[in-house]
């Protein structure tokens, strides 16, 4: 009983981190999704919900062999998805961009490390320019660095209706055999179950599509601060 009693009291003495679960291990791919900068993106704040909605705390580890949780691209069968979308293309309102193949020897502007870079090259014979995220690619376009941004449609409909982006409003197709198909993996089939009835919740909810649109907004706000900082220099 005194035993007991001690091992009480010296966790209280410890503090809340002693209390807490089992931190969900989680790694963040290297290409980010909906980047507003170079670190902030959609992923480590859909991760985050997800450890709290389990009842654990996120940590984000660099190896995939040391994760609970991990990103992963296709449309596997057990996978819990999160994401979809297609690439498009956004340009000058008279760019003269009239189809994808238009952009064969120009330059493009696409975030680092983006899926996006190797179909325009492979494809479309395009030069891809990536910069540090979304939001500083989108701004590439605006300085006159590319023809085109090309990213999800999902950001691109929505930038292109904004008063800021009207000299930009041209949008290209979106390329739907292209389509890219996000997931949150894991080895743990329980746990995979538990993500899953997140998502599923969240889809019905509204919580999933609140937050992707809540990084889109972000991004195109991150844009807006970027243009208006090199429209005072």
């Amino acid at each position: 009983m005194f035993r007991s009693l001690c091992v009480v009291l010296c966790l209280a003495l410890l503090g809340p981190p002693a209390l807490l679960a089992e931190p969900l291990r989680v790694q963040l791919p290297q290409y980010r999704t909906l980047s507003s900068s170079e670190t902030e993106s959609l992923e480590p704040a859909l991760l985050e919900r997800v450890a709290e909605g389990l009842g654990r705390p996120a940590s984000f580890v660099a190896s995939a062999q040391d994760a609970d949780v991990r990103v992963a691209e296709g449309d596997p069968a057990q996978a819990a998805i999160y994401y979809r979308a297609a690439p498009a293309a956004l340009s000058a309102t008279g760019g003269g961009l009239g189809a994808w193949s238009d952009l064969q020897g120009q330059p493009v502007c696409v975030s680092r490390d983006s899926p996006h870079g190797s179909m325009l090259r492979t494809r479309f014979a395009a030069h891809p320019h990536e910069y540090a995220s979304t939001a500083h690619a989108l701004i590439g376009l605006k300085l006159g660095e590319c023809r085109a941004v090309v990213d999800d449609d999902v950001l691109l409909t929505e930038i292109a209706t904004l008063p800021e982006w009207q000299r930009y409003r041209h949008l290209l197709p979106a390329l739907d055999d292209a389509k890219r198909h996000l997931s949150l993996a894991t080895d743990d089939p329980d746990l995979l179950q538990q993500i899953n009835t997140l998502l599923t919740q969240w889809k019905a909810g509204g919580q999933l599509a609140e937050l992707t649109r809540q990084w889109v907004d972000e991004v195109a706000f991150q844009a807006y601060v970027l243009a208006d900082t090199l429209d005072c220099h």
